[in-house]
């Protein structure tokens, strides 16, 4: 199954689609605009809730929870490398594997299988993803798992934005 998270542009909700091959909602993405725990909730076009994600407040690394409404729970943690990123999540038994800036990634399991793939469009006015699900009974994990990365990234780019701006003249 072919996925593609499309994010707006300028939103402070920080809203997403997530849109099938026809470009048809399947899944709501929406936070809260001021949270210190980044809070987030993914929806069926019913409303129903999918997942409730939210993010540590104080970490050195980007660490994010994750409930499902069928009762599930993992965490997302990231652990740094010199080229490729990989986060564990051990509750699940799954490892992304890839580029996490790039948005060219993979999710495998424990038995090495690949759950799933993403791939970022470089060219384009919103952020667009595409997700590969290969293993569609996991697919609101995976989702779910798409999103936090979501947040990681724009969390990265936040932080590499106001570690180069220049210094205010105030300072």
């Amino acid at each position: 199954m072919n996925l593609h998270i499309k994010s707006k542009l300028v939103s402070i909700h920080h809203k997403m689609d997530i849109l099938d091959d026809d470009d048809q909602p399947v899944y709501h993405v929406s936070g809260k605009p001021i949270s210190l725990h980044d809070k987030t909730h993914i929806t069926d076009l019913d409303g129903n809730e999918i997942a409730s994600i939210h993010a540590k407040a104080v970490s050195i690394h980007h660490k994010y929870f994750v409930d499902m409404a069928d009762g599930a729970s993992f965490e997302l943690s990231e652990q740094l490398f010199h080229i490729k990123d990989i986060i564990d999540i051990p509750e699940l038994g799954w490892q992304l594997r890839g580029s996490i800036l790039a948005f060219e990634f993979q999710i495998v399991d424990a038995q090495e299988r690949v759950l799933a793939t993403a791939h970022r469009h470089i060219v384009s006015l919103h952020g667009v993803y595409d997700i590969k699900i290969l293993d569609e009974s996991q697919i609101e994990k995976l989702l779910a798992v798409f999103v936090v990365i979501n947040h990681i990234i724009v969390n990265r780019e936040t932080a590499e934005a106001s570690s180069s701006a220049p210094p205010s003249a105030n300072a």
